[in-house]
């Protein structure tokens, strides 16, 4: 509700001092004593000194009562992803886990995964023989298989719910980088796309390099030179030339008729033609 006076309540004005908003509900066309009886009540306000400004004193307003629309539509929630779909309908909810874990066998903590973790094929001696060995098959190089194809499964799914939780129209930032394979396979980053990503980055910040401080042998980052423009002479006889000038090659350009190539007879030229002749008798 906003608040109202006897006075004003005569009159048909309500008071909005949050939002600096009088609603005139009288059937007058003269808006003048309104806006003055909210300047009015601005000014009965407390006032406090504001230090951002200079030690200026501003007046504190209340909070807004009247419920604004929004100026653009609610932003629409991020379509989910395959696994917190998966999570919803199992009711598992998100709960960061301890990296150390307890293992009963060596009655000692070891991590959950990666370096001396509880499932390092490096502490078990012995592996128990399954029916889908094959003869001869070694059964740690089968584990060791199985964790890397579960690995770029895994890696799989996760570009794949990145691409399809990504809103539309949006595409990803272009790498500075550029990995290609090496004589191994392996990826491989040239010195040359190293040493550009490099200059790149020097000049990514807002004094282009100017200010950034060096790291290591970190090559200097030349400033570029700004390029002056070059401006037509201002005296009388010099500026009214050059600007005919241009005047007249536009407008020659535009409304003289593009001369048409001259095409040569399939012969050649006719001098030629009959210099053959002659010859020939």
């Amino acid at each position: 509700m906003t608040s109202t006076d006897a006075g004003d309540a005569e009159f048909g004005m309500e008071f909005d001092e949050g939002n600096m908003c009088v609603f005139d509900t009288s059937t007058g066309e003269d808006l003048a004593p309104a806006a003055q009886a909210l300047v009015h009540r601005l000014f009965k306000l407390e006032r406090v000194v504001d230090g951002s400004l200079g030690g200026m004193r501003v007046v504190k307003l209340p909070e807004g009562v009247t419920s604004i629309p929004r100026e653009k539509p609610v932003p629409k929630a991020p379509e989910p992803t395959k696994w917190e779909v998966f999570a919803k309908e199992k009711g598992i909810q998100k709960k960061k886990r301890d990296r150390m874990v307890w293992d009963e066998e060596s009655q000692s903590f070891k991590p959950r995964y990666g370096y001396k973790s509880k499932k390092s094929l490096k502490d078990v001696p012995i592996l128990e023989h399954t029916p889908d060995l094959a003869d001869g098959e070694n059964p740690f190089t089968k584990k060791k298989r199985e964790v890397k194809d579960l690995v770029e499964k895994n890696e799989k799914k996760r570009r794949a719910n990145e691409k399809k939780s990504r809103r539309k129209g949006a595409v990803p930032l272009p790498s500075l980088v550029e990995v290609e394979k090496g004589p191994s396979g392996k990826g491989r980053i040239p010195q040359k796309q190293l040493v550009k990503s490099a200059k790149i980055a020097q000049r990514s910040t807002a004094s282009v390099g100017r200010f950034d401080k060096r790291v290591g042998s970190e090559a200097p980052n030349p400033q570029p030179v700004a390029q002056r423009r070059k401006f037509d002479p201002v005296s009388n006889d010099g500026g009214v030339k050059v600007e005919l000038k241009r005047d007249l090659k536009i407008a020659e350009r535009i409304f003289l008729p593009k001369p048409q190539p001259v095409q040569e007879p399939k012969g050649g030229p006719p001098g030629k033609k009959a210099k053959k002749q002659r010859k020939k008798h």
